[in-house]
């Protein structure tokens, strides 16, 4: 009675998973908070983060270009010349001669000192700092989406493994069933031999069904020590964390399919990079129209101990001048001023060009990925129904596997089967029980490649 309560009980379980799983949501709630820790230790996903936060430093490198330049210079020299100085003729009417006539050699040196601040930005260029802030800004929303489409690429695979993980947990309750049935099978055998009603190669079978039950612990038991290791690698949690998560393996059905791939974070970041071509375009343009800037300085300027020799001047001689200092403090200057680059050498027209191939590439990437993403869609769509239908046939094997056990049992009891054909009904049931199971991962794993494929599994993580 105990038996057949328990392949009952088992049977309803699973018609009551076929029909009432879209009551359960798709990812268990400990698995969501798994992957949100993911998301924090995940090593991929921080170098793409990263690279997020060097696109928003570009854009703040860009706009401080708005903003005036200031900067503060100061320099002590010393300065020695050689040189010859040839200035208009003045005539002497009294002494009838003429003064700084001719070019005249001389000799100078000095020292210098000099200090001063200057201002300078820019007001105009073409609409080229706007313009590539907003490119920047369009870049840096691009790699963010890149980000999402890793993070959807990361949950996807860890709710995979914990689905895996449940279906192990599965397994080793039917093992553990058809265990304790043989079990009270080989005791009802050893009684029957004790009694001369049965033979010790009745035993031996049930014996050796016993020791592969055991191999395929053992076999489990690997199988799920290598999974736990790799969720450990994924989301930085201890064993014990993961070995607590438990849920029941249902099918999840959806109310009403995605239709389009719109939502996928790949095709929006092709969107961006769209929109960061678009004004990096304008940018260029830009490029054509002059710079023009304000810019102011005020600065103080020392020449001191001033000492010029000019050679052999006629009538006197050598002249031997000195100076204290030449002192200007403070000096002040403002002012606009503007820069043409009126030829480049073509490099002008060659970085628009550049930016027009940007843009043809960049769309026919993105009418190519929109195309298979789609295409990938329609494919997983099919095998979702295809998994369905699997699963309403999946039950039905295992209510007449089940049946079949059970009345195998009572033959076998009655003395009308051998342990041979028992065996054969155990089985079967666990073998059809084990391919339900394997229908039910199916259709779970299309569940979330439909999701995946429509960009809304992170989505609904996030929920």
């Amino acid at each position: 009675m105990k038996n057949k309560l328990s392949l009952g009980l088992l049977t309803l379980s699973m018609i009551i998973y076929h029909y009432y799983g879209i009551a359960q949501s798709v990812v268990d709630p400990n698995v969501k908070e798994f992957i949100h820790k993911a998301f924090q230790t995940n090593k991929g996903l921080k170098l793409k983060s990263y690279e997020v936060d060097k696109a928003v430093l570009e854009v703040e490198g860009v706009k401080s270009k708005k903003l005036p330049h200031v900067s503060a210079t100061g320099l002590y020299g010393y300065v020695h010349a050689n040189g010859s100085l040839d200035i208009p003729t003045i005539n002497l009417p009294i002494l009838n001669t003429g003064i700084f006539e001719g070019a005249t050699d001389f000799r100078m040196n000095t020292q210098v000192a000099y200090a001063g601040v200057s201002v300078r930005q820019i007001i105009f260029t073409g609409l080229q700092i706007p313009n590539g802030e907003k490119a920047l800004k369009a870049k840096a929303k691009a790699q963010n989406y890149l980000v999402e489409a890793c993070k959807e690429e990361l949950a996807k695979d860890i709710v995979a493994t914990f689905d895996q993980l449940m279906l192990l947990t599965e397994v080793n309750k039917l093992i553990i069933d058809s265990e304790k049935r043989l079990k009270k099978e080989q005791e009802k055998v050893n009684q029957a031999i004790a009694n001369g009603m049965a033979i010790p190669y009745d035993r031996d079978k049930l014996k050796l069904a016993l020791l592969e039950l055991e191999e395929k612990k053992v076999e489990l038991s690997g199988n799920k020590e290598l999974l736990i290791k790799k969720i450990e690698q994924e989301t930085g949690l201890s064993v014990s964390e993961i070995g607590g998560v438990f849920y029941p393996l249902l099918p999840i059905y959806f109310s009403f399919l995605p239709e389009d791939v719109l939502q996928r974070s790949e095709l929006k970041a092709l969107q961006a990079s769209s929109e960061a071509y678009k004004y990096l375009y304008k940018k260029e343009k830009g490029a054509l129209w002059p710079s023009i800037f304000a810019f102011g300085a005020a600065n103080y300027l020392n020449v001191f101990q001033t000492n010029l020799r000019v050679k052999d001047y006629p009538i006197v001689g050598d002249i031997n001048l000195s100076g204290n200092y030449l002192k200007g403090s403070p000096n002040f200057m403002v002012g606009l001023g503007a820069k043409w680059e009126i030829f480049n050498g073509g490099q002008h027209k060659n970085n628009l060009k550049q930016v027009e191939l940007d843009q043809i590439i960049n769309a026919t990437k993105q009418a190519d990925v929109e195309e298979k993403f789609t295409l990938l869609l329609d494919k997983i769509k099919v095998s979702y129904n295809t998994t369905n239908l699997k699963l309403k046939v999946g039950n039905q094997q295992v209510k007449v596997a089940s049946n079949n056990l059970q009345m195998a049992s009572r033959q076998h009891d009655a003395g009308l089967i051998d342990v041979t054909e028992l065996l054969a009904a155990e089985n079967e049931w666990y073998k059809v029980s084990l391919n339900y199971f394997s229908h039910v991962l199916q259709q779970r794993s299309a569940v979330y490649e439909l999701l995946h494929a429509s960009g809304k599994l992170l989505q609904t993580i996030n929920e």
